[in-house]
C-alpha cells in the first residue's frame, strides 16, 4: 500500500508541472505587452518606451522564460501566487477572500445532486423499464440536454421576475443560495443517477445477484448489501473524473447568478487580462483534479476488500 501510495504521488508530480508551464505560458498567449497593460491598469493612458521597460524589470520580464517559469514555480511553492495587476492585493488574498462563498455554493448543491443520484438511480433500477423508470430516465434527459446557464436563466425569469418569490442574484441569505443551489444540483444530478442506474444494473445481472435471489434474500438487501456496494468503484470514479466539470459549471452558476465566489472573479479577471488571477485559478484547479483522483484511488480499497496494492499491481 505504501509504495503504491509513493507511486501515485510520483506519477502526479509531472502532470502538475505540465499545467504549472501552461499555466505559466497563458501571460505570453494574449497579444500586447503585459508591462504596458499593467502601467495602463495603474490610470497610466500612454506609458513611455523607459516606463514600460522600467515595468519590465521590475517584473523580472526582461529576464529569459525559463528563469522567468523557474523564479515563478519557486514563488509558488512558498504559497506565493503573485499580486493581482488590478486591485494590487496578493492573488492568494483574493482567492481565499471569495472561497467561502463558492465553498458554500459547491457544498450545498453537491450533496444535494449526490443524495437525489442515489435515490432516483437506485429507483429507476429496481423499476427498470416500468413507468418510474421512463421518468427518470425522461428527467435525466432533459437535465443533460439543457445548459445549466440557460436553466439559471429560465429558474430567474420564473421564480425571480414573473412569481417575484425568490431574488435573481446576490448573496447573503438563504433565498440568495436557492436558484443557484437548485440549479447547479440539477445539472450534476442528470448525468450521475443515470450511471448509478447503469451501474446497478449491471450489477443485478451477475451471477451472485441471481445466487442470492435463489436463496430467497429479500430485495432491499440484495440492492443495498450486495448490488450497490459493488456498483460503488466506477460510480466513484466516474464521480472523480468529473470534477473539471463541477469546476467548469462552478463558473457558469457563479457568474449567471452574480455569485461572489472564484469562478465569477475568474471570468472577471479573464477579461481584465488579469494574469496573476488567471494563472493561480488554472493551476489550483489543475492540482484539485490531480489529488481528487489520487484520492479516489486510495479510496477503492476501503470500499471493496478485494482490492490490495502491493508493488503498485491491484489484486
Amino acid at each position: 500500500m505504501q509504495y503504491y501510495v509513493f507511486k501515485r504521488i510520483i506519477q502526479v508530480i509531472p502532470t502538475i508541472i505540465g499545467v504549472s508551464f501552461l499555466a505559466f505560458s497563458l501571460l505570453y498567449l494574449f497579444p500586447g505587452d503585459p508591462a504596458e497593460f499593467i502601467l495602463k491598469s495603474g490610470g497610466i493612458e500612454q506609458p513611455t518606451p523607459e516606463m514600460i521597460e522600467n515595468c519590465r524589470i521590475m517584473l523580472g520580464l526582461d529576464k529569459p522564460l525559463p528563469i522567468q517559469y523557474f523564479n515563478w514555480m519557486l514563488k509558488i511553492l512558498r504559497g506565493d501566487f503573485g499580486t493581482s495587476w488590478v486591485s494590487g492585493e496578493p492573488v492568494i488574498n483574493e482567492i481565499l477572500y471569495r472561497f467561502p462563498a463558492s465553498a458554500e455554493l459547491f457544498l450545498a448543491s453537491f450533496s444535494i445532486a449526490v443524495i437525489f443520484s442515489f435515490v432516483l438511480g437506485i429507483i429507476a433500477a429496481i423499476y427498470r423499464d416500468r413507468y418510474v423508470d421512463h421518468a427518470c430516465r425522461i428527467w435525466s434527459l432533459l437535465g443533460i440536454s439543457i445548459p445549466n446557464f440557460w436553466l439559471g436563466l429560465m429558474f430567474i425569469w420564473l421564480f425571480a421576475v414573473y412569481l417575484h418569490w425568490l431574488p435573481s442574484f446576490g448573496y447573503g441569505t438563504l433565498n440568495h443560495a436557492v436558484l443557484p443551489v437548485l440549479t447547479w444540483a440539477i445539472s450534476i444530478m442528470a448525468v450521475k443517477s443515470r450511471f448509478i442506474r447503469a451501474s446497478i444494473l449491471e450489477e443485478l445481472n451477475q451471477a451472485y445477484i441471481i445466487t442470492a435471489k435463489a436463496k430467497g434474500l429479500p430485495g432491499r438487501l440484495i440492492i443495498f448489501r450486495h448490488a450497490l456496494r459493488n456498483a460503488l468503484i466506477p460510480i466513484i470514479t466516474f464521480m472523480s473524473l468529473s470534477v473539471h466539470h463541477l469546476i467548469m459549471g462552478a463558473v457558469m452558476i457563479e457568474v449567471v447568478f452574480a455569485w461572489p465566489g472564484v469562478g465569477s472573479f475568474f471570468v472577471e479577471s479573464v477579461f481584465r487580462r488579469d494574469f496573476p488571477v488567471v494563472q493561480a485559478f488554472v493551476l489550483l484547479s489543475a492540482v484539485t483534479f490531480a489529488l481528487t483522483n489520487l484520492t479516489v484511488d486510495l479510496c477503492y480499497a476501503l470500499i471493496d476488500p478485494r482490492i490490495k496494492y502491493e508493488r503498485g499491481i491491484k489484486r
